[in-house]
């Protein structure tokens, strides 16, 4: 092989921070870390960071008549804003461009209270978007399925997740007193020069 062949194939694996945020849609500290931590620092070093968004937060399965349901810490109106975001995250396919869609639900972009119909409608609008798929799986089965599969791997860290926002980078619980942008960028084994400015 080549130099410049493995030179090109080591540009192409580019090296990535782990970061998983579990959250829910309507917690006030939830919506301010997404929009003024997690979104500027992933509009700037996103390509260095392989993230996963946890939509389910402080949710919890319960039998109703026989029937398991999800009860949402803020309401059924959290629960339908976890599912606006577990669908765009599972129909946009790409975290780089539901990140930021994400963001600007929360913002309540649409003059919605946040994570609406009228958010992902505006969102939509505003980055070409097509959000009426995203809100057809929020109102149908899908969204249930994907909402109990985010509290399912919700479930799974339950012995270490005690509130939300709950960051993990690399594995290791990310103090929210911290520099995001700093603990990233000190995880990276080559940091960009972005590292190198404030965000």
């Amino acid at each position: 092989m080549r130099d410049w062949d493995i030179k090109s194939m080591e540009i192409e694996k580019v090296d990535k921070v782990d970061l998983k945020l579990y959250y829910e849609s309507l917690c006030p500290y939830c919506v301010t870390f997404h929009i003024e931590r997690l979104d500027p620092v992933f509009k700037e070093i996103g390509s260095y960071i392989d993230l996963k968004l946890y939509p389910y937060g402080n949710a919890k399965r319960q039998e109703v008549d026989g029937k398991t349901v999800i009860v949402c810490q803020h309401g059924e109106k959290e629960c339908y804003g976890n599912k606006l975001h577990a669908c765009a995250i599972d129909e946009l396919k790409d975290i780089r461009v539901a990140e930021p869609y994400i963001s600007c639900m929360m913002n309540g972009t649409g003059g919605g209270d946040g994570s609406t119909d009228k958010d992902a409608t505006k969102c939509g609008d505003l980055m070409k978007i097509d959000s009426m798929p995203i809100m057809v799986c929020a109102k149908g089965k899908k969204g249930e399925e994907l909402l109990e599969y985010y509290g399912k791997e919700t479930d799974k860290m339950a012995d270490k997740i005690d509130g939300v926002p709950f960051v993990f980078i690399n594995g290791e619980e990310f103090d929210l007193h911290d520099d995001l942008k700093k603990t990233i960028c000190e995880a990276l084994k080559n940091p960009p020069s972005q590292c190198k400015t404030k965000v």
